[in-house]
């Protein structure tokens, strides 16, 4: 079995944050139902797509699934239910009473007006854990502000760290705003199931994304660099070790990390630099002179390959790696190995497409993570609706009438 078998989540999230979460617990084996509106949330409309025949840029049939929706619902079944109408609500609410677990993504406020917030669903269903997240939390001063990835990197203050001195903030290059704190999600909601189970009721799980980032930042030494003086930007470097950061190759770029001063002992008698070894005797002589080290590693590694550089660095016992492009992972000899990454499918085709999506980054012994392929839009609703509500086919069929559910 999976870790999660038996738990039933109900997932209204959208965009990036909440979805990711939820991929994680359904990965992990959870049933996830998606939510959807009649028209999904705005991530089915952006192209590309991709159908049972293949991949195209639009329009979207209704077989077709967008490659964010394609990505982030893997392992979750897919069902439209209209909560702005009352018999859209009604069927949702059966939901509930026979769910574990809801995670959504909205503004503060915004599910009170649906009738839908916690209190209410509470009310339905005692042992029901209900996760939030939001870009600033449920209380405070910036409650009711409008929130995305590089806003809350900015508020954190992590854009302050990030960039080389002479250039501005600069936002992480993947939205770890986002990403973040759907991984905390997850952990807050697994942590209240696991308490639900012991003590019989659920709870509200609140997650922010500016918490998220803090807790980041934080794990830096903000406190007693307050006191000794905050270190501007250092790009790829580090201002408590040298040489620590990015250097040119003959054809292209490596990054390494110096840890410990035998290491340093090793690369100076490697580089050729024994004045630096007599001179910069201790990490903090090194931080000192960390430019003159930087534009003698530099003078080194330019003139040999990044695959040169690497094995030399790696034989001698420091961290080393070629700096990729984004897309090599594809074919890196590790990720490979370990199935870090996954063809994604469309339900409907023997062939995966010719799109790439992240494994869940967690490994067991016994038990099997890989997801099933995404549903299409509403896919699961009239199976979901027959077997967890016992709806019987006229009920589905007026139901759809009235357009509170959609799709098949």
């Amino acid at each position: 079995m999976k870790p999660l078998e038996g738990l039933r989540i109900l997932d209204l999230t959208r965009i990036v944050s909440g979805p990711t979460c939820c991929f994680y617990l359904a990965a992990m084996g959870a049933e996830v139902i998606r939510v959807e509106g009649p028209e999904g949330d705005i991530t089915w409309r952006v192209p590309p797509f991709v159908g049972p025949d293949g991949a195209h840029p639009g329009p979207r049939g209704p077989k077709d699934i967008a490659l964010s929706p394609l990505r982030r619902g893997r392992g979750k079944r897919n069902v439209v239910i209209d909560l702005k109408s009352d018999e859209g609500r009604a069927v949702f609410e059966q939901l509930v009473a026979k769910s574990d677990a809801l995670v959504e993504n909205f503004r503060p406020g915004v599910m009170k007006q649906l009738g839908l917030d916690y209190e209410v669903l509470e009310a339905i269903n005692p042992r029901l854990v209900y996760c939030s997240i939001t870009g600033y939390g449920h209380d405070g001063p910036y409650r009711d502000r409008p929130s995305m990835d590089l806003v809350v990197q900015a508020v954190s203050g992590i854009m302050s760290k990030t960039g080389f001195p002479d250039g501005p903030p600069t936002k992480v290059g993947v939205t770890v705003g986002d990403q973040v704190p759907g991984i905390f999600a997850a952990l807050g909601l697994v942590s209240a199931l696991r308490q639900r189970d012991v003590e019989g009721r659920g709870q509200l799980v609140d997650v922010a994304m500016l918490d998220a980032l803090i807790a980041l930042m934080w794990d830096e030494p903000i406190d007693h660099y307050e006191d000794v003086g905050l270190p501007e930007r250092a790009g790829n470097g580090d201002p408590r070790g040298s040489p620590i950061g990015t250097y040119p190759t003959s054809d292209g770029w490596i990054a390494l990390v110096t840890v410990g001063e035998a290491v340093w002992q090793r690369m100076g008698e490697l580089i050729g630099r024994p004045d630096l070894l007599e001179r910069a005797d201790d990490a903090v002589r090194r931080a000192e002179l960390s430019r003159e080290i930087d534009a003698a590693v530099a003078d080194w590694t330019r003139t040999r390959t990044s695959d040169e550089v690497v094995a030399a660095l790696t034989e001698i016992g420091m961290a080393a790696g070629h700096v990729r492009p984004a897309g090599h992972a594809r074919s890196d000899p590790q990720v490979q190995h370990r199935g870090a990454l996954e063809r994604l499918r469309h339900p409907e085709s023997d062939e995966p497409s010719k799109y790439w999506g992240p494994a869940l980054p967690i490994r067991m012994s016994r038990a099997d993570l890989r997801p099933a392929p995404a549903e299409t839009l509403g896919q699961s609703t009239d199976a979901i609706l027959r077997d967890v509500l016992d709806l019987g086919d006229e009920e589905i069929d007026r139901l759809r009438k009235l357009g509170a559910v959609g799709t098949r």
